[in-house]
Parts: C-alpha cells; structure tokens; sequence
C-alpha cells in the first residue's frame, strides 16, 4: 500500500477538486510489485490522460473492467523488486500479460509477462514452476 504523511500534502483537501487531496510524495513499505496504469478520462469534452498508481491486482482488475466510452487504460507497466525481477534494483516494465493463479497451499502468485519477453513471478517458495499454480485466471494481456 501507498502511504504518505500529512506534511506532504499540497494545498489542502478540495483545492484541486472536490474531495480530491494532492501530495508531493508517497512513500511504500512493502518490497512487492504494483503498477503504474496510464489511463484516459473523458473530462470538459475532452479526453484528459492521468497516471494511477495501483497497489494490487484487485483495483488494477477494478481499473480494467470499469473501463468504457468514457474511460480507458492506455497502458499497464509493473514496478517490481528486485528479488522479483532477478536484478539489482526495483524495475518498471510495460506489462505484456498477467495471470494469477494458486500453489499447492492456496497462495496467490502472479505470473508477468513484461515487454521484453522476461516472465517473472512473485513465489517466494524455492524451485517455484509456473505449471504448478491451479485455478490460474488471466487478468491482463496487452492489446499492443
């Protein structure tokens, strides 16, 4: 999850839109991938572009099933650790495919397909196989 503290709001709740707050920064806790979705909103006759910043598969599936003539996702990158993406440090990769599946003790694990062609998971269990998951849903495949 996303978090910030107070002193880091810019202006004040409502400044920017009603119920809207803005922020100079946000900071994460958690060493675990999320995502940076670029979307389209149908504001004041035209279409305005904004960045989401989505913490898990819930709201990204959220972000993409609510899309419809007047809002769009145009693109879906994954930010992923390192212990992730087998690097050196965090990435931020065009997402190619995600699916979402469960091992043998009903965990949840997804499955990236990034634009590169790398297939990463977020397993922690050693030796982990992507054929092993069970009921595996597909949850985003790119339209580029």
């Amino acid at each position: 999850m996303f978090c910030t503290h107070e002193s880091e709001m810019a202006g004040f709740v409502g400044m920017f839109g009603d119920g809207l707050a803005h922020w100079h920064g946000v900071s994460r806790a958690l060493k675990t991938h999320w995502y940076h979705v670029s979307v389209k909103r149908w504001q004041d006759d035209r279409f305005v572009s904004v960045e989401e910043f989505v913490n898990d598969e819930t709201r990204l599936y959220e972000l993409l099933s609510g899309q419809n003539d007047t809002f769009k996702v145009s693109e879906v990158q994954v930010v992923t650790p390192a212990w992730v993406n087998g690097g050196e440090s965090w990435r931020m990769e065009r997402l190619q495919s995600l699916s979402l599946g469960f091992d043998s003790n009903d965990v949840p694990t997804c499955i990236f397909e990034v634009e590169s062609g790398a297939v990463y998971h977020d397993s922690h269990r050693p030796g982990f196989e992507a054929s092993s998951l069970k009921v595996v849903r597909n949850l985003y495949r790119s339209s580029n």
